[in-house]
């Protein structure tokens, strides 16, 4: 017991980890620390993007905190939703930052994939919007978003 106790104390991510798993806790509160992180690397209040490796990080913390399929993949689409926003907003950013957004929309396609149809319903409005808000950016990620929805998604999902 000492030793969880000085784990928890020991950082944010610590507590976020220990929570979920011996205290029951709605994904919502488990995702809103790490969608601030998001939401303020992709689109700050003040200033411009820094689109610093945080970001990933964030994904990737959550992920690990995260036992949950439905809330991961919806942190992911916000991620990726983000990033097409701070894209419409600050303009083309470069390919490397499309590629970071291609491959965090694929895992979500994946897990996705892997869902109970009526589950995974849910989220076809948002992988069909990010595709309909990227037509006019470049670097390829408009036809990779399509690629991969029409490679990883149900098949009855039109576009």
């Amino acid at each position: 017991m000492a030793l969880l106790r000085e784990l928890y104390a020991l950082n944010a991510d610590n507590k976020v980890f220990l929570a979920t798993r011996f205290v029951p806790t709605a994904p919502e509160q488990i995702a809103a620390p790490y969608r601030k992180v998001i939401s303020q690397v992709f689109n700050p209040d003040r200033g411009h993007p820094s689109l610093q490796p945080a970001r990933r990080k964030a994904l990737n913390d959550f992920r690990k905190a995260c036992n949950d399929p439905l809330p991961l993949i919806d942190f992911m689409l916000f991620y990726v939703e983000e990033g097409v926003v701070c894209t419409r907003t600050y303009g083309d950013i470069d390919a490397p930052f499309y590629s970071s957004l291609l491959s965090v929309y694929r895992s979500a396609a994946e897990l996705t994939s892997k869902l109970d149809p009526a589950q995974a319903e849910v989220f076809q409005p948002r992988f069909l919007a990010i595709i309909r808000d990227t037509r006019m950016i470049g670097w390829g990620f408009h036809d990779g978003l399509i690629d991969i929805y029409t490679s990883e998604l149900p098949p009855h999902w039109e576009l």
